[in-house]
């Protein structure tokens, strides 16, 4: 028993310091309670810094950025444009394979030939800009030109070629007044770049339309 009590007095005193063994001797009920409390609270405060804070906020996790559809940033009038101009293409070419199989006329089978080949080429250049864009051009001619179609097809051999030529010459002059209507008041670059590329075409095949009826 006397061997652990120095024990006790020799580590209290480290703790304490020598004037404090003697208060440990004469009131050891009130040093053992602040022994018990130190050994708490040095408990506490290593516990403390062992656990971790589970109240802190965790670290900002960064989100991948969202995708957008690119078409999103299209306004009205570049979906519009993009639309008749697809339109235009179709039906340029379509009426034009009607002229081949009905037309014997040299004028005619060569002008017919320019223009499949001519809008085809832009058709090309469009749907690379819309596939870049994500946007989906339309499969349809539109109802306007599709009566022009059924008209031409309706039109007797003998009144076709001259029937052929004056839809040209009405479908490029309302594809050419969409083309400056772009040039004018467009914002989107590639299109703009397209429609500045692609209009003198169009002017060109309205010019030789009207031309080639004076001939027929």
């Amino acid at each position: 028993m006397l061997y652990h009590k120095k024990l006790i007095k020799k580590f209290v005193g480290s703790l304490l310091g020598v004037a404090g063994i003697s208060a440990f001797i004469g009131f050891p009920g009130i040093v053992q309670a602040k022994f018990n409390g130190f050994s708490k609270s040095s408990n506490q405060s290593i516990l403390a810094q062992s656990t971790p804070d589970t109240a802190s906020p965790s670290p900002s996790v960064t989100s991948a950025p969202s995708t957008t559809n690119s078409s999103s940033s299209l306004s009205t009038l570049d979906k519009e444009f993009m639309t008749k101009a697809a339109q235009s293409d179709m039906t340029e070419i379509r009426t034009s394979k009607l002229a081949l199989q009905r037309s014997q006329d040299k004028t005619v089978r060569n002008f017919a030939q320019k223009m499949i080949r001519d809008h085809t080429d832009s058709t090309t250049q469009l749907k690379q800009i819309a596939k870049r864009k994500g946007f989906t051009l339309p499969k349809s001619i539109g109802s306007d030109n599709q009566a022009l179609l059924t008209k031409l097809k309706n039109t007797s051999s003998s009144n076709f070629n001259r029937a052929y030529m004056e839809a040209q010459v009405q479908a490029h002059t309302k594809t050419q007044a969409e083309f400056q209507k772009y040039l004018q008041q467009g914002q989107d670059p590639d299109l703009q770049a397209f429609a500045n590329k692609i209009s003198p075409i169009v002017a060109e095949h309205l010019q030789m339309a009207q031309k080639d009826i004076a001939h027929l």
